[in-house]
């Protein structure tokens, strides 16, 4: 089954399909293995792993790197398209290169830059949108319209939440009338999740533990709905975008300090443990057996 079917199908079902977030094959491969259904690569972390900030790498280095996932996980793969590069043939050009590199969905985003300002206009999101049914090749592959209308780098964010979440709803309205299959309302409380989620005429995607602090003060951020409730608010695809990248983040910069700091690195049976796990998870076996087939 192709897996862009595969994903319609599960989308289908009527229960949240959850899609985990990855940076590359071998973290697809591991997802994966843990029962993941779908697998998700977001620009942001996908960014960090080259060094640098979100919205610096292309959509040649973005479609690369999907390829290469895709080329070694069977579960569908989900990928943050940003705004699309571009103008509208670099729209254009964006669906017809996720689709070549075995992508199954995107999200499409209505805000041209993250610097402050506000979300491009409903008409541009529309035909962007417009664009990329016209030109996917493949009927099942899923358009995701995400709206940034609440998020913190929107001017006025702050001093009208209402007025954003109001914004935000009717966006997502439009953007389902425009043919999107899935909507994203980005940095959407539970609240705004309950409340309008079930009054939208398309499922919703959502971020798991997306980040509460994004450019203020630091606070603890209030759970995550369960999947129930995820389910009762119309949320049909629970992405974990970075949530892998700042929990490694943390484990790397503590490690990295303590073997440092002591000089060595003391191995320990569980690191043997682990070490055959990620190789058997790659695939040594089966190169070892390819090459006793074949030799080299």
């Amino acid at each position: 089954m192709k897996p862009t079917t595969k994903l319609r199908q599960l989308l289908a079902s009527g229960e949240v399909v959850q899609a985990g977030g990855v940076a590359d094959a071998g973290q697809g491969r591991l997802a994966e293995s843990v029962g993941f259904p779908a697998i998700y690569i977001s620009g942001a972390y996908l960014n960090h792993t080259r060094g640098y900030p979100d919205g610096t790498l292309t959509l040649s280095e973005i479609a690369a790197r999907i390829r290469e996932v895709t080329a070694r996980v069977d579960a569908p793969v989900v990928a943050d398209a940003d705004e699309g590069f571009g103008g509208t043939l670099k729209v254009a050009r964006t669906i017809r290169e996720f689709e070549a590199a075995g992508a199954a969905a995107l999200h499409l985003e209505d805000f041209a830059t993250k610097k402050h300002g506000v979300p491009i206009p409903v008409a541009d999101m529309v035909r962007n949108l417009k664009i990329m049914q016209d030109c996917r090749r493949d009927p099942d592959f899923t358009i995701i319209a995400r709206t940034d209308a609440m998020a913190p780098w929107r001017d006025g964010v702050r001093t009208d939440p209402k007025g954003c979440a109001q914004d935000a709803y009717e966006r997502l309205c439009a953007y389902a009338e425009a043919g999107a299959d899935l909507l994203m309302p980005l940095y959407a409380s539970n609240e705004w999740l309950l409340e309008w989620g079930p009054k939208l005429p398309k499922p919703l995607s959502t971020l798991a533990g997306a980040p509460k602090s994004w450019g203020g003060k630091v606070q603890a951020p209030p759970p995550d709905l369960t999947l129930d409730g995820f389910k009762s608010a119309n949320v049909r695809l629970l992405i974990y975008s970075t949530n892998m990248l700042v929990r490694t983040h943390r484990f790397m910069k503590q490690q990295y300090a303590t073997w440092l700091a002591e000089g060595g690195f003391n191995a320990t049976l569980e690191d043997e443990e682990d070490r055959a796990e990620a190789n058997r998870l790659i695939g040594l076996a089966e190169k070892t057996a390819f090459l006793d087939k074949f030799g080299e």
